[in-house]
């Protein structure tokens, strides 16, 4: 993965396709703002953290980023995988680190980043240009 930083959070929406994210994600080659496509239990869970004040209820300028892994852990009780992902909310100087549980399939898209995404052209399916205008 040549991933540069984290995946800088622009948008969590829906749209006629789906939940999604906009993310500005940097590469050793450059930079593509990127549609990611989510599943409805993510989707829920992401918008609620990007959806609140952490440090101080009316502060404004609070930015999201999406930290490329995860974490996985069997529940005791029914052996079930439960996975995590990570989002970094920044404000001015500080910052905090929110997990979020997330499923196996948002789990495999952030593995398919670390492994098979090496330059822009390996993303540029998920750009505006790749989405036939709809972002």
């Amino acid at each position: 993965m040549n991933v540069i930083g984290n995946f800088k959070i622009l948008t969590v929406s829906k749209d006629i396709q789906g939940p999604y994210m906009k993310m500005k994600v940097t590469l050793s080659d450059g930079t593509s703002t990127i549609r990611f496509g989510l599943d409805e239990p993510t989707y829920e869970n992401i918008k609620e953290i990007v959806s609140k004040n952490y440090f101080d209820s009316l502060a404004k300028g609070y930015r999201f980023e999406l930290l490329p892994y995860y974490a996985t852990y069997q529940e005791i009780d029914n052996s079930q995988s439960v996975f995590m992902g990570s989002i970094r909310c920044i404000q001015d100087n500080r910052a905090k680190n929110i997990q979020f549980q997330c499923t196996e399939r948002f789990a495999g898209n952030l593995e398919w980043f670390k492994h098979a995404v090496y330059s822009t052209e390996d993303i540029k399916h998920l750009t505006l240009d790749g989405h036939d205008g709809h972002f």
